[in-house]
């Protein structure tokens, strides 16, 4: 007679699933992008959003209000409950959307990154309130050329390409202002080879990958994702799912 298999005692079941819960529960946190910002009330919060339950440009759109709205822990109650009785991360749901968002309160290390972000985002919500000719004005000069060139609308190409690195990026480039201030007369004239990409920010994609920057299988240049390499990131612009390296 052949040998049946024992099942295994219901305690190691219950292990086993404990196990897979945490491994599932730290999957989903690590999926998740924060983007630190100092809010009215003074404090530094981390906003976060995920590919499953929102978009990156909803995400954005919300961040841009952050700095002068009061953070959850001190504003008016929320679904009953008021700031102090609020845990330490909870989740949102901006009114007329159906995304749902994260936020939390950011680690002291975190502070520091929080307010260079919203200097650099009060700096360009002020140049937008001087016009078009003061947004475009402040592109690197060969950016610029580009940009006047290759796109039907170079002062929204600028906004969404400044609008990427702040709150997508955490503040990091795919190249640096210098690059962009002297960009190479064979990309401020002519399309870059490649992808063809749908928002300026996807374009400095293309100029990473002329001066040997990594790209994935979307398109995109590793830092348009809004997390490190090889650790299931989405792309910040496209339904690109993960990082894969061509």
């Amino acid at each position: 007679m052949g040998r049946t298999k024992k099942n295994k005692p219901r305690h190691k079941l219950r292990g086993l699933h404990d196990t897979g819960q945490r491994r599932s529960t730290k999957a989903r946190a690590a999926q998740i992008a924060w983007t630190p910002l100092k809010q009215a009330c003074g404090c530094v919060v981390d906003w976060g959003w995920s590919s499953q339950t929102a978009d990156p440009m909803t995400f954005s759109n919300w961040c841009i209000s952050r700095p002068i709205m009061p953070c959850p822990w001190h504003t008016a109650p929320v679904a009953g409950a008021s700031g102090p009785d609020l845990p330490n991360e909870i989740t949102v749901q901006p009114r007329g959307t159906s995304v749902l968002l994260h936020v939390r309160k950011a680690a002291a290390d975190r502070h520091e990154l929080g307010a260079e972000l919203t200097s650099r985002l009060a700096h360009l919500m002020e140049t937008v309130s001087q016009g078009e000719a003061a947004v475009l004005d402040d592109a690197p000069a060969g950016f610029r050329s580009w940009l006047i060139a290759n796109t039907a609308d170079p002062v929204q190409a600028w906004l969404e390409h400044e609008l990427c690195e702040i709150i997508l990026n955490q503040g990091r480039g795919a190249l640096p202002r210098e690059l962009l201030e002297h960009l190479p007369e064979q990309l401020r004239t002519s399309s870059p080879k490649g992808p063809q990409l749908g928002s300026a920010a996807c374009n400095i994609c293309s100029f990473s990958a002329a001066e040997g920057g990594i790209l994935c299988a979307c398109g995109h240049d590793w830092s348009c994702h809004p997390g490190p390499a090889g650790q299931g990131e989405p792309c910040s612009h496209c339904s690109c799912a993960d990082m894969q390296h061509v």
